[in-house]
């Protein structure tokens, strides 16, 4: 940076209200005079190797008895899913983790839980799904 860039920098307060717009002006001018080299599309360290396509993991609730209901979800590629319960007030219930390809059924037993109402979530690292159960005394 030679002396007018300088000058530039020295004469501006931190306090001022208006700094952002100085900022700017000081990177623009740096662009227009040749101090700054402007980024090119090439200098972005962000590539994309693939494109993702999340799909939605379908997932169903049955009650199987009074306070218990089940899970039915399928692993078709065999990567970490997890199936987590939820009362209304945002406690997590219960937890469990699927790691291998296949239809599974996880059942849940809510007869210590007082809540009426749970959230179920079903999802990996990258999506998930939510529904909600209702459960009767």
């Amino acid at each position: 940076m030679d002396s007018f860039g300088k000058v530039l920098v020295v004469f501006i307060p931190n306090f001022c209200k208006m700094r952002k717009w100085f900022t700017y002006f000081l990177i623009m001018l740096g662009v227009y005079i040749g101090f700054i080299e402007p980024a090119k599309a090439s200098d972005s360290p962000i590539t994309q190797e693939e494109e993702y396509t999340p799909t939605n993991i379908e997932f169903e609730v049955r009650l199987t008895a009074p306070r218990r209901f089940a899970v039915i979800f399928e692993n078709p590629d065999g990567n970490s899913i997890y199936v987590k319960v939820y009362d209304m007030v945002g406690n997590q219930v219960a937890q469990e983790i699927s790691n291998q390809r296949g239809r599974f059924a996880k059942e849940f037993d809510m007869t210590s839980n007082r809540s009426e109402v749970f959230i179920v979530e079903v999802g990996n690292a990258r999506i998930n799904n939510t529904k909600r159960v209702f459960l009767q005394k």
